[in-house]
């Protein structure tokens, strides 16, 4: 319950403009790294396999590192909360990131092996108290304003959010 609580207020700062940012160069290693260590008993808990990329050395993002940290911690969250092993074979997630010098931005990627989400439902897992399939949710705990809270995050940084997926992918 009191999670819950919490991300009704968080999201209820952002959107009232009540949250700032310090932004600084944060050391995406050390990021992922942080929100790894959250995430490692539930990843242990589902037999889910891990796997972080790295990046390249010094790779640093101009970013509240609180922030990253919990926009992290709630895409990882999520991946672990919505997959599962699938033919046979354990569901398996990665992180990965790289700069884009062209656009001065850092790319950070999740990727799981989930169920996927339908073209039509993609924008939808980024609105509040949404979540897209309810026959998957209804036994994962959440308010769905994990990925919406991130989204407005990562926009207030100077960053953005965005979703790919395949239905079965």
């Amino acid at each position: 319950l009191l999670a819950v609580i919490n991300e009704v207020l968080n999201y209820a700062r952002l959107e009232t403009g009540a949250v700032t940012y310090d932004l600084q160069d944060v050391s995406v290693a050390e990021a992922v790294g942080a929100a790894e260590v959250l995430v490692a008993p539930q990843l242990r808990a589902k037999g889910l396999g891990y796997a972080w990329a790295g990046c390249a050395p010094g790779l640093a993002a101009r970013a509240d590192r609180e922030k990253l940290q919990q926009i992290l911690l709630n895409l990882l969250s999520n991946a672990v909360k919505f997959t599962d092993a699938r033919d046979g074979r354990p569901g398996r997630i990665e992180i990965g990131a790289d700069a884009d010098v062209a656009g001065g931005r850092v790319l950070i990627r999740v990727r799981d092996s989930g169920v996927g989400i339908p073209p039509d439902k993609l924008e939808a897992v980024f609105e509040p108290f949404v979540q897209v399939n309810a026959q998957l949710t209804r036994s994962h705990e959440g308010t769905g304003l994990g990925l919406a809270i991130s989204r407005d995050l990562a926009r207030g940084m100077g960053g953005d959010l965005t979703v790919e997926s395949t239905p079965g992918v």
